[in-house]
């Protein structure tokens, strides 16, 4: 994917969506995906913004629970997340640093605020649909330090390269489908549009500032901008005073029909009855609270 930063065509939005509050674990979050008029971006199902909080290591997060047909992404902007997961996958990760897990064809996991606290916890959890032929994958989890991460910057322009291309560096996660997951930090005046591939859908969420859009089209914190179908770059700007975070995400279309139950994510009633099954049976394995 090519970046061009002077001014050119660019797509237009097709729809903005603003989050909703949801009750997740011991917090609540903003939820934009799956949304009323949006349940998918490229293979991206799913979109919870967590904090920032004051959170209690060891105590606050989410407690286990099942997953299938998906992978899951916790990105964090600040403080320390631990996960584990019942196919024996640990670890703790910092600031920037990513928790990818696949769920395949289903797994137990839980995830917790870990460190000392002393920074609040602040960050993303999305999920990936996984494509029909990998629904029934063995599970696996990946552990990205920040430092893995690479960044490329340009005249105001930060774009931190989780999965994918930007300017044909790569991001470390291994994926299971064309996707890509920039963190964008643009300073006020700055501009950033990149050419994707044909047939690629793109979003963006925003964490912090608010993003030009589409010729004027603002996107607030809290909210996701959903760009149209087309072969134009996407494009956004900062025209306000403060820098603006956000989120860059997109892919090819997530392979459907998709059915959504709760924690898991198929392609049929079928393969759902068949998960829950595999979760009240112990095929998924088990995990218990520390």
């Amino acid at each position: 994917m090519s970046a061009i930063l002077e001014r050119t065509a660019a797509r237009a939005v097709e729809r903005v969506v603003d989050s909703e509050t949801a009750p997740v674990g011991t917090f609540t979050v903003r939820r934009a995906l799956p949304a009323r008029e949006r349940h998918a971006v490229g293979p991206w199902v799913f979109l919870d913004h967590f904090g920032p909080y004051r959170a209690v290591p060891g105590e606050d997060g989410v407690g286990p629970h099942p997953h299938a047909g998906i992978e899951t992404v916790t990105y964090l902007l600040s403080g320390a997340n631990e996960h584990r997961d019942s196919a024996g996958h640990h670890g703790i990760v910092g600031a920037g640093g990513v928790q990818w897990m696949t769920a395949g064809r289903g797994i137990i996991h839980a995830e917790r605020a870990a460190g000392d606290g002393s920074e609040p916890l602040h960050g993303i959890q999305l999920w990936t649909s996984l494509p029909r032929a990998l629904k029934q994958a063995a599970p696996d989890y990946q552990r990205i330090d920040a430092a893995a991460i690479p960044r490329v910057d340009r005249a105001g322009v930060a774009v931190r390269v989780v999965a994918g291309s930007y300017e044909s560096v790569e991001g470390p996660a291994r994926t299971r489908m064309p996707t890509f997951l920039w963190h964008v930090t643009l300073a006020p005046g700055a501009r950033l549009a990149s050419t994707l591939p044909a047939g690629y859908e793109a979003a963006l969420y925003v964490f912090a500032g608010t993003a030009d859009v589409d010729a004027g089209t603002k996107v607030g914190a809290g909210r996701l901008a959903v760009w149209a179908d087309g072969a134009e770059p996407i494009a956004l700007a900062n025209t306000g005073s403060a820098p603006l975070e956000a989120m860059v995400l997109g892919g090819a279309p997530a392979e459907g029909p998709l059915v959504f139950h709760g924690p898991f994510v198929m392609n049929s009633v079928e393969q759902v009855r068949a998960a829950e099954v595999a979760y009240r049976t112990g095929r998924m394995g088990s995990l218990t609270e520390d």
